[in-house]
């Protein structure tokens, strides 16, 4: 496939207890996400800092596999409406989520944050549309999603939006909001 050129860099910031979405300059605020482990939506992606100005939110729904809680689907609401990403594969697998969107069309999530720090959004035919690269300091998510295809606002959207419900995933299925995902 090649290298692909990176059009945009996206700056993911994990600040405790909201986290950042910052855009090339790595200073304008682009997204600003909160999260409530107590009930749904589980994570909420407002535009800016604004609590008006929802870009999107996620829901986490938990299963038990082995002792474990996973989330094996996570429902979002973005501007073109309500989307599912639904993990494909075994429980020792790369993570795979399938995401059927009005505006990216049927894209996957695809990588192992957990085990590599690197997960790509990818078309049906292998196409890198997004990176997300992990720079961990301290102990906290901070990396970069970068964009290699030109998108809209709505199509930014729902990549801020998944890409932190991928990201978030394993911190909130393994932590203690996991017995508050079963709705």
């Amino acid at each position: 496939m090649g290298s692909t050129k990176v059009l945009r860099t996206l700056h993911v910031h994990d600040n405790g207890s909201k986290w950042t979405i910052l855009d090339t300059d790595d200073a304008t605020l682009l997204y600003t996400i909160h999260w409530n482990a107590n009930s749904a939506p589980h994570m909420t992606v407002y535009h800016g800092d604004s609590p008006n100005n929802i870009a999107g939110t996620a829901t986490y729904h938990a299963t038990n596999r082995l002792g474990f809680a996973t989330a094996s689907k996570i429902t979002l609401k973005v501007p073109s409406g309500t989307v599912s990403m639904n993990k494909e594969g075994g429980l020792f697998s790369t993570d795979k989520r399938t995401l059927r969107s009005a505006v990216l069309g049927e894209v996957y999530w695809k990588g192992g944050y957990a085990e590599t720090g690197f997960m790509k959004l990818v078309d049906g035919t292998g196409k890198s549309l997004v990176e997300y690269k992990d720079r961990r300091m301290t102990g906290r998510v901070t990396g970069v999603l970068e964009l290699h295809v030109e998108i809209g606002q709505e199509g930014l959207d729902e990549v801020a939006v998944t890409a932190i419900a991928m990201l978030s995933e394993e911190r909130t299925s393994m932590g203690a909001a996991g017995t508050a995902m079963t709705y």
